[in-house]
């Protein structure tokens, strides 16, 4: 009677390993194999589906997803980023317009500037805000600890 009991524990930690994708591909499908012929332990594979299709649903955000959403929602930090990619798109849309008034020969250097400006202050904002999203979310970080 032992025996039976051994070997249905091995099979639910076998169905437990394919239902998360740990099985090797050989492993995989001899298990596979199995799942056509033994319906008792297809019913297994579906329950334990269904477990952590739940437990997946029912897992509370992490905490650096929920500091991904506060930074969303931040009008200052949604607005910089907006107003730092409106910056770079600007420049080089303006680089573009200056290089083609130069090659036609005009000599307005200052727009040059401008755009040249415009385009500093944008990748500057931009990079900033990025860090500041980082160094937000840094505290929440799993793997931070982690050493290789």
């Amino acid at each position: 009677m032992k025996h039976d009991s051994d070997e249905l524990e091995k099979d639910q930690m076998l169905a437990m390993a394919y239902v998360d994708g740990e099985l090797e591909l050989a492993e995989c499908r001899r298990f596979e194999s199995r799942l056509a012929v033994e319906p008792a332990l297809e019913k297994e594979v579906a329950e334990l589906r269904e477990f952590a299709l739940l437990a997946r649903r029912t897992i509370p955000p992490e905490p650096e997803d929920r500091e991904w959403q506060r930074l969303g929602q931040d009008p200052l930090h949604r607005k910089g980023l907006r107003l730092g990619l409106w910056l770079c798109i600007l420049a080089v849309a303006g680089f573009a317009a200056a290089l083609g008034i130069s090659v036609l020969g005009s000599n307005e250097h200052w727009t040059m500037q401008l755009f040249l400006l415009s385009g500093a202050t944008g990748v500057c904002l931009v990079t900033l805000l990025t860090l500041r999203e980082r160094l937000a979310v840094l505290p929440h970080d799993p793997y931070r600890k982690v050493h290789r």
